[in-house]
């Protein structure tokens, strides 16, 4: 199991409504009563001392600022609803996130590959990463789906300081390796959660990119600027809210009739 497991448990609602069965009629079964919520539980447990700092970052006086998860998360949050609001500066800042994760992601996976060849055991020796007896542990609950992306990383992240440090105890990392392969790695974690906070939400639509309003030079300004496909709408990121603003169709509400249906039976 990953040291740095993401524990997710979905539980139904102990309160569901009862489900009446209904007669079938021309042939197809009739829909149900079923009414049950579900409900998620999620939290991230850590090891190492080194990934429970970039959980909440630092802010001390007289020290360069270093943004952590809860940080990222509600600068994420703020990005998330002017995506929603048709802000191509916002859909822009979601593609930097994506791409900045993607990169962490891929470098944390390349070490922790490689350090696990290291820690291969034999026919006499078993070799487990280093663990402590009472980890770290948080409950998460997010309103936008990169922070829940940012803790995995995080775990992976984690998981990658304890084979790196028992890669040392036992002689395969001297000292300044195992420093380097952590400090490298907790950087690409923190370019991850920094990338939002040059976001800046001055209630810019596209609309008012295409007419070229001040408040559009502005954004540019604090911001830098768009490449043209985002503007356009035409390259966004894999993850992305609906739009709401002028022109888009919004989605139906999730009450409607027939919307889980659809994804079962359709």
């Amino acid at each position: 199991m990953l040291l740095h497991e993401i524990r997710l448990a979905m539980d139904l609602d102990e309160q569901m409504n009862e489900v009446h069965s209904l007669p079938a009629s021309n042939g197809k079964a009739a829909r149900s009563s079923f009414d049950g919520v579900l409900h998620s539980q999620l939290h991230l447990v850590l090891q190492t001392r080194q990934a429970q700092l970039l959980v909440r970052g630092r802010a001390e006086e007289n020290k360069p600022l270093i943004v952590g998860l809860l940080g990222f998360a509600d600068r994420m949050r703020l990005i998330w609803q002017a995506a929603e609001e048709d802000d191509p500066f916002a859909d822009w800042f979601l593609l930097q996130v994506h791409d900045a994760m993607s990169v962490a992601e891929a470098r944390i996976a390349a070490e922790i590959r490689q350090l696990k060849l290291q820690l291969r055991g034999t026919r006499t020796l078993e070799i487990a990463p280093a663990a402590v007896k009472e980890p770290f542990r948080m409950a998460l609950r997010f309103s936008t789906p990169y922070p829940y992306r940012a803790a995995r990383m995080l775990g992976d992240f984690d998981e990658m300081a304890c084979c790196a440090f028992t890669a040392r105890q036992i002689g395969e990392l001297n000292d300044e390796h195992c420093a380097n392969l952590v400090r490298g790695c907790a950087r690409r974690v923190r370019a991850v959660f920094s990338t939002p906070s040059r976001f800046r939400r001055l209630g810019v639509m596209r609309s008012a990119a295409v007419e070229q309003q001040t408040i559009f030079k502005r954004a540019e300004e604090l911001m830098g600027a768009i490449p043209k496909d985002v503007l356009d709408c035409s390259r966004r990121a894999p993850l992305v809210p609906q739009i709401k603003g002028a022109g888009a169709q919004p989605l139906p509400p999730v009450s409607a009739a027939g919307t889980f249906d659809s994804m079962v039976f359709d």
